[in-house]
Formats: structure tokens, C-alpha cells, sequence
């Protein structure tokens, strides 16, 4: 197993991390873990890296016995109360037993917007770090399977030899990490932002594109306001002219090739880690 940046450390990212813990109900370990709110990771002795990081704002022990509920089956689980559920169930099924997991209960983890960009950044490092996508993050599946849909449904997946129903899709590669701390520069993480302009400029500036966004003070920035993704960038920067402050700030980055919402959220997340890492907060108006 590859352990770039110590993402398998107890200490990753300045975090008191709990020991690697099995997965299996049967093995009972879980209930060391901590009913507090708080961030987690797993792990599968056949993949390199991590399978899945994830955050609860209520118990992280009830959060993960929700996560494992149905995964040791032999029916994939629904995707509801954990849509990572029909993922880890599709490994059992490929690979067999082999999940740990382990987590953290920091005192940041209480305050949401901080718990959720801890999440990022911790994503942020993983895709960075190693290189690697995580296959349960953003609703993906790994290969030869399709996913289950939620309990109300009663679609549940499983194996599938048809191509046009499996749910696998190929992740996005990470950003260069060119100027990182940089967070309202023209070429923050790798990207070509375009100009800085007031929200009130935004009508009819903007391109009927996807891609991502940045909203700021300029008087008052870093931290950014908010960041964004959307496959129609004009529709969503106008919204916001009309919500906010026309005297904010935006500027955005066209990507037509992330033409589906997971690849647009795989960046997104991406951006929002590295400014938690650069700023230690998450944008104002996140979350």
C-alpha cells in the first residue's frame, strides 16, 4: 500500500486520528469510536490509497454503522442512509473482505463550515498526494457495477455486463497546484481565471459555458466569499448578481470538458480544500 503525504498517519493533516479499525459489524470494533461529530477515512487492502473520506456532523460511530449497514450482503444496499453504501458493497463483492477504517473527532469538527472544508482538503491531498481518485467519493462505483438508487425507489443495483448501465465513470485528473495560496490570482491552482469583475458586470459577460467560479470582497479578501461549479456559468453568475452584493467580485475558468455534475464537483471540491489549506477557513458564504 502507497501512504503519500501520511494519509494513512494517525496525525494526517495535524489531526489526532483513531487506530485502523475493521469495517466487518462482526468484529466489533467500532464501538471504540467516538459519538461526536467528526471526519473518516477508509481503506481496502486491494487498492492503493483510499476508497472513501467522509464527515458527520452528529455521531461517527452511528455515522459509520449507517455506512456499513447492508454493505456485507447478498443484495447491494440502497444508497440511502450512506450513498457510499453500494460502492463498498461492490468491492466486497469484486474483492472480498479487507476495509478498515479510521477516524477523527477534532474540535474544529463541531462548526460545520469548518468540518466540511476539512473534508475538501483532505480530498484535496488524497487526489494531489497520490494521484489516485477516490471510488466512493462524488457517487462513483467501481467498475462492472450499476448503483443502487434510494430506499423509496426500490431500484437496488449490482453486477451489470451492460455498458450503458454500469454507474463507473473515470475520475477527473487533479490540478497542478500552481500557486495554491494565491486564492484570488489569475492562475490560482493551475487555472486561467479570467478577469476580476463586479457582479454587477456579470450580465451578459459571462459564457453559456460549464466551468467554476470565485466570488469575493475586494476589500476584505482572502478568505474568498464563495466558489462554485455549474454547466451554465452566465445562469448561475447572474443568480448571484440578483442574491448578493452587486460590489462583489467574480471572475471564472471554462472547462467544457467537465461535462457532467461529479467531474464539475471533483474541481470544485479540489478548489475548496486548497483554500481551506491556504486560508484555514472555509469561503464566507459556503457550505
Amino acid at each position: 500500500m502507497i501512504n503519500e503525504a501520511g494519509i494513512y498517519d494517525s496525525d494526517w493533516l495535524g489531526f489526532d486520528w483513531s487506530p485502523w479499525l475493521s469495517l466487518h459489524p462482526d468484529d466489533e470494533e467500532l464501538d471504540v469510536l467516538p459519538t461526536d461529530p467528526g471526519l473518516y477515512r477508509l481503506r481496502h487492502e486491494t487498492y492503493e490509497g483510499l476508497i472513501y473520506i467522509g464527515e458527520t456532523g452528529r455521531s461517527l460511530r452511528g455515522r459509520l454503522r449507517a455506512l456499513v449497514r447492508g454493505i456485507f450482503d447478498d443484495e447491494m444496499p440502497f444508497s440511502d442512509p450512506h450513498t457510499a453504501s453500494p460502492s463498498l458493497w461492490a468491492i466486497v463483492d469484486r474483492h472480498g473482505l479487507g476495509f478498515e477504517v479510521s477516524g477523527t473527532t477534532p474540535p474544529e469538527a463541531e462548526n460545520k463550515q469548518q468540518r466540511k472544508a476539512i473534508e475538501d482538503a483532505l480530498i484535496a491531498l488524497h487526489r494531489r498526494e497520490s494521484h489516485t481518485n477516490l471510488i466512493g467519493n462524488f457517487g462513483r462505483m467501481p467498475p462492472g457495477y450499476n448503483k443502487s438508487k434510494q430506499r423509496s425507489s426500490g431500484i437496488r443495483g449490482g453486477r451489470s455486463d451492460d455498458d450503458s448501465h454500469r454507474s463507473f465513470r473515470e475520475g477527473v485528473d487533479p490540478l497542478s497546484w500552481t500557486n495554491p495560496t494565491g486564492v484570488t490570482d489569475s492562475d490560482w491552482m493551475g487555472l486561467a481565471w479570467s478577469s476580476s469583475e463586479p457582479l454587477s458586470e456579470s450580465r451578459g459577460s459571462v459564457p453559456d459555458k460549464s466551468g467554476l467560479y470565485r466570488i469575493w470582497d475586494p476589500t476584505d479578501a482572502p478568505p474568498l466569499e464563495y466558489i462554485g461549479e455549474t454547466v451554465t456559468l452566465s445562469n448561475r453568475l447572474n443568480r448571484h448578481r440578483r442574491n448578493r452584493d452587486e460590489n462583489l467580485h467574480f471572475s471564472y475558468v471554462v472547462r467544457p470538458e467537465l461535462n457532467e455534475k461529479f467531474k464539475l464537483s471533483q474541481v470544485e471540491s479540489e478548489l475548496l480544500g486548497a483554500h481551506w489549506l491556504a486560508c484555514k477557513m472555509a469561503p464566507r458564504d459556503q457550505y
